[in-house]
């Protein structure tokens, strides 16, 4: 079941402390009492050790999880790309060859406000971009969604949804722009650099600047996107 987070900042601003401390004045006190041979090996385990299990259960029932947050951000993203994949005529607009790319990343650019490690120490921020490609013979159509997190409330808050129609005669080029982001974990104040990429679309136009500009990974999904866009758009 997802667990109801009201405000959804505080999961890149929590220090998990009250846990980690919780468990140790428990295991503290239980070795305590049962080793000691004191007077003291009685009474100072009684007290710290039901403070331990307190602080080990509140801390725990506070703590928003990575499991937590990848729940809430699954839920938000349900149904994104369902005006194309369930639009009439699917089949006949839609190639089956190159199948259709979807690309998922964490966004660090300007409008990224707060930052922490995930799992496996992976840098995330509250800004999250999933974008689905689909070929036609023309070119390419674009329906994405952009999250900030820290803001999600509802059905609506904090979700801005996108689409774009480019045809291949329009593009000049498509390419991966690396980025190395100053940035500073919110929950530690720790200074570090992330590396991150975006997916950016030049129109062929003199002048006409960018067609598109997305957060992706740099993956082979991303990397094929771009490939089939040049070759195509030659």
């Amino acid at each position: 079941m997802k667990k109801k987070i009201r405000d959804k900042s505080l999961y890149f601003r929590q220090k998990d402390i009250a846990r980690p401390l919780g468990g140790a004045l428990t295991v503290i006190g239980l070795v305590w009492f049962y080793f000691g041979m004191t007077m003291a090996s009685y009474y100072i385990p009684c007290i710290i050790t039901p403070i331990g299990v307190i602080l080990f259960i509140v801390g725990g029932s506070r703590l928003i999880t990575d499991n937590d947050m990848s729940e809430q951000i699954e839920h938000a993203m349900l149904d994104y790309d369902k005006e194309i994949t369930d639009m009439n005529g699917y089949d006949r607009v839609v190639l089956r060859q190159p199948a259709p790319v979807e690309t998922k990343a964490y966004d660090f650019g300007e409008t990224a406000s707060y930052f922490k490690k995930g799992k496996n120490g992976t840098l995330i921020s509250d800004q999250y971009v999933g974008a689905h490609f689909f070929y036609t013979k023309e070119g390419i159509l674009v329906v994405g969604r952009r999250l900030s997190i820290a803001a999600l409330n509802g059905e609506e808050a904090g979700i801005e949804n996108f689409t774009a129609t480019l045809a291949f005669t329009e593009i000049r080029s498509a390419k991966l722009e690396e980025h190395a982001t100053p940035i500073n974990l919110s929950n530690t104040g720790k200074s570090m650099t992330v590396k991150w990429y975006e997916l950016v679309v030049t129109a062929a136009a003199p002048d006409a600047g960018e067609l598109l500009r997305i957060p992706v990974k740099n993956d082979m999904d991303a990397a094929g996107i771009c490939e089939e866009i040049n070759r195509r758009s030659l």
